[in-house]
């Protein structure tokens, strides 16, 4: 896929991000320098360990970095926890691994935990109506009543991208996301990332898989908590 020519979302600058200290310090992140620009879908490629998901989490102000700057929409990422709070719950969608249901709530439940905290508030009936209509658009409509831990890996990881994509967000961050799937499920899953990508959302998208990168304007490789190629 090629490059669409698009204003920056999100671009960070020599981000160092570090845990523990002394001999027990771990370098997650080094001198990293990225930028995702709106519409553009990008594999993060790499090894485990080599800083994909850390660099997920800091982009998406889920940690904040030890150093260097990150620019959010063409503004200084915020540092007060609410403010951090507000930006990543209507910025940015996020697509974990595992899922990260709560399994004593129900699908459509599950979908509508973002809109509890957005600014201005939701009504509660607009929530209910909203998550019902994502997890129709996702062929979950029959699931909406469903508690998460009644559904199979492929039908949770549908609720848990349903969730990533309730607020309308400007970048969706996945991470693994095809990767406990079988292929057909997975091919299904990255079939609507990359709709949502053809529409204006921006993805990055943290990867083991060269199928999924292929399908990517560009893929960004990581190694030893380093951008390698861009």
């Amino acid at each position: 896929m090629s490059v669409p020519e698009a204003i920056a979302l999100v671009r960070a600058n020599s981000l160092q991000k570090s845990y523990g200290t002394g001999r027990t310090a771990v370098e997650a992140l080094r001198d990293v320098d990225v930028e995702i620009r709106d519409g553009e879908a990008v594999a993060l490629m790499g090894p485990s360990g080599c800083g994909k998901s850390t660099l997920l989490r800091v982009i998406g102000l889920i940690h904040t970095p030890s150093s260097g700057s990150l620019t959010v929409d063409g503004r200084e990422s915020p540092t007060g926890r609410n403010a951090r709070a507000r930006l990543r719950n209507s910025f940015f969608g996020y697509l974990h691994q595992e899922f990260a249901l709560i399994d004593n709530l129900t699908a459509a439940q599950n979908v509508a935990i973002p809109m509890e905290y957005a600014r201005p508030p939701i009504k509660r009936q607009t929530r209910k109506l909203s998550s019902r209509t994502m997890l129709s658009r996702l062929g979950l409509d029959w699931a909406a009543d469903r508690r998460a831990d009644e559904l199979s890996g492929g039908e949770r990881q549908r609720v848990a991208l349903a969730r990533a994509l309730i607020n309308s967000p400007r970048i969706v961050l996945a991470d693994e996301p095809t990767g406990a799937l079988d292929s057909t499920t997975g091919s299904q899953i990255l079939d609507v990332l990359l709709t949502m990508s053809q529409s204006g959302t921006a993805l990055l998208i943290a990867t083991h898989d060269p199928a999924v990168a292929d399908r990517c304007h560009r893929v960004i490789s990581m190694r030893d908590g380093r951008i390698v190629s861009t």
